[in-house]
């Protein structure tokens, strides 16, 4: 396995602990405080700009919620 495959590994292990963690949360702040921990596992990648610098943990909070308004 190469570096950028273990990179991409672990930034989709980051975001499965995401959908599992949004649903118990219940503020996005909540949610930011929670995933914390975890932001080590976006390390090599530029997620972590992504999540501070375009909103990504608001993208992610409004998608989860609006996934139900849909329905």
């Amino acid at each position: 396995m190469g570096m950028s495959s273990w990179i991409l590994d672990r930034v989709d292990e980051f975001y499965e602990v995401a959908q599992k963690t949004i649903s118990s949360c219940e503020s996005l702040e909540e949610f930011q405080k929670e995933m914390k921990e975890h932001e080590g596992l976006l390390q090599g990648s530029t997620e972590l700009e992504y999540l501070y610098n375009d909103n990504g943990y608001s993208e992610l909070w409004n998608d989860y919620w609006e996934s139900f308004q849909d329905a």
